[in-house]
């Protein structure tokens, strides 16, 4: 009897041992996709000012349309917003493989 419960207290603590790993490793990767979204929404934080600053440059330059086309300052923006676009597809990308769920009990 004393043979049986101690092998019921083993695989129980077998258990428990498998079941913080799988947490362990689920808090880690929502950590992970934590810190990916925030940095996104820096990112589009950033996008927004830089959206504000070309509308008010073209507000400005309202009277002239091919001058705001032609704009060193515009065009130094959108180049800027053209590559936080890519940044945040590459971010979102990268947090959508990490939010997949991993099982510790594999290795990978």
């Amino acid at each position: 009897m004393l043979e049986r419960l101690r092998e019921n207290f083993n695989r129980g603590i077998e258990r428990l041992r498998w079941f913080s790993e799988l947490l362990g490793e689920r808090i880690k990767v929502e950590i992970a996709f934590f810190k990916l979204m925030g940095k996104a929404e820096e990112l589009k934080r950033k996008r927004a000012e830089l959206a504000q600053a070309i509308g008010e440059k073209v507000f400005e330059s309202r009277q002239q349309i091919s001058v705001i086309c032609k704009d060193e300052y515009i065009q130094t923006v959108l180049r800027e917003m053209e590559m936080l676009n890519e940044e945040l597809t590459d971010l979102t990308e990268r947090a959508s493989n990490i939010s997949r769920p991993v099982d510790p009990g594999k290795n990978a």
